[in-house]
């Protein structure tokens, strides 16, 4: 017998006891990116004022709103980065700094993908929907980085 006749602990999980564990995982991160949600980031507060306003009633409007929320979530990307090269190790910042320069490269090939002449016949809400698209992906870097970040 194993470990000297001592009784063997059985430590394997049976499938209903992996699935209750993933359901209590998936409840507490739900309740987490829920608490979340309630603290509104003031550049999506923003974003959503213009979009309300008159300004946001009409197409060119906005493209203008999501272009200014855009532009303040890059300047945010720029500053959540460089604090996560600031927190790093020298080769966790190597390690960083080539995975973005690979996700600016992929972000510069979606642009030229996005101004491609298949969006002729799209209608003009087309040019909105790439916007939010872009302002969706920079927000979801910027989210990225965060973890590069030291706990608060």
């Amino acid at each position: 017998m194993p470990g000297g006749g001592q009784d063997m602990i059985v430590t394997h999980r049976t499938p209903s006891f992996r699935l209750k564990a993933a359901t209590a995982i998936a409840l507490l991160l739900l309740t987490w990116v829920a608490s979340r949600a309630d603290e509104a980031d003031p550049i999506d507060a923003a974003l959503q004022t213009c979009l309300a306003s008159s300004r946001g009633e009409t197409t060119a409007g906005m493209v203008d709103c999501t272009g200014a929320a855009i532009h303040a979530w890059d300047g945010r990307l720029s500053e959540t980065y460089g604090h996560a090269l600031a927190a790093l190790d020298p080769e966790s910042r190597a390690l960083l700094q080539a995975a973005q320069q690979r996700w600016l490269a992929f972000r510069a090939a979606e642009h030229a993908a996005w101004a491609g002449p298949w969006q002729a016949d799209r209608g003009s809400l087309i040019r909105v929907q790439i916007m939010n698209a872009e302002l969706s992906a920079i927000k979801e870097r910027v989210n990225e980085l965060r973890l590069f970040l030291p706990s608060d």
